[in-house]
């Protein structure tokens, strides 16, 4: 009997030593996600990131970015990948209309313009720039 505790307590020591001298496998599960924004926005100085995709996203986005106007913020967005040109074209747009201002606005960024949004609560009026 005790013949057989020796004999599996080495069998046991000889078991847990050839498990601890096996070369590890490691298998690499890590993937790196990058998410690319399609938008960059500043209001009032602070920049933020977003990812709209669909027309429904965009039209969300510029919703927002009205609505901020329209709380005294100015704002500043554009579409991922714009770069601004050292000869700056310079567009301005004034608007009553909440419509008229998203569609310009939206136009101007699909043409590669940098809009700034800016509403003047006194007068109701929407006044857009657009840079490239």
């Amino acid at each position: 009997m005790r013949r057989q505790i020796k004999k599996l307590a080495l069998l046991a020591v000889l078991g847990l030593a050839s498990v601890s001298c096996t070369k590890e496998n490691v298998v690499n599960d890590t993937d790196i996600v990058v998410t690319a924004y399609t938008a960059s926005y500043i209001v009032d100085g602070q920049q933020f990131y977003l990812n709209p995709r669909t027309d429904e996203e965009w039209s969300a986005f510029l919703d927002r970015m009205l609505a901020l106007a329209e709380e005294g913020y100015t704002v500043q967005f554009w579409r991922a990948g714009v770069q601004a040109s050292s000869s700056k074209e310079k567009l301005t747009y004034t608007t009553g209309n909440y419509e008229e201002a998203k569609e310009w606005c939206k136009q101007k960024k699909d043409e590669g313009y940098w809009v700034t949004i800016t509403y003047d609560q006194l007068t109701g009026q929407y006044t857009c720039i657009a840079v490239r």
